[in-house]
């Protein structure tokens, strides 16, 4: 890297993304970050494309020390609530792709997720199934018509919500039914 600065390295990671070279553009965003390693605005940018590049862990690190040199920068503190926010709903469908998932701790980690990503829309979604799963139906329609509030296209969570309200309703009528056997006849 001879002749090569930061600012050099920057430009090329702009245009491997410009030519939809992801994978090119993370390198150079790594490059730049070698070479001036406290660059805090590198950092940023670096972690952005990191996570779009689904490097997660290289993301949440490059995000933290980015937030640590400018801990009053509202834009890194923020980018990195969202990384996080990714990492624990990566997180969470690793577990659940265990033979037995532990579904209380996925709600948990969804629901921090969530909470520092509040315009996270896989957060809701996921955790509207995994509700659905503790047939916590009242919570499990509140977190779809998030997700779907959030995402309005999103088919899979129109579809899930109307498959909830469905079986809500068929508990709901089986337990009417179950205390009130006059009604039956």
């Amino acid at each position: 890297m001879v002749g090569m600065d930061g600012e050099t390295c920057l430009r090329q990671a702009y245009d491997a993304i410009f030519q939809g070279d992801f994978e090119l553009a993370v390198h150079w965003f790594g490059q730049a970050i070698a070479l001036e390693p406290d660059n805090a605005a590198y950092l940023y940018s670096g972690s952005i494309t990191c996570a779009r590049s689904g490097k997660l862990a290289l993301a949440l690190a490059y995000a933290r020390k980015a937030a640590q040199l400018q801990p009053d920068n509202q834009a890194y503190s923020l980018n990195l609530r969202m990384i996080e926010s990714r990492q624990r709903i990566s997180d969470v469908r690793q577990l659940l792709a265990a033979p037995v998932p532990d579904i209380e701790a996925c709600v948990e980690m969804l629901k921090e997720a969530a909470q520092l990503d509040p315009l996270s829309a896989d957060a809701r979604l996921i955790l509207g199934i995994l509700y659905r799963m503790q047939r916590n139906y009242k919570q499990s329609l509140e977190s779809l018509r998030d997700a779907l509030q959030l995402e309005p296209q999103n088919e899979e969570a129109k579809r899930l919500l109307h498959e909830v309200r469905a079986e809500r309703r068929r508990l709901l009528k089986h337990q009417y039914s179950q205390y009130n056997p006059q009604r039956n006849r």
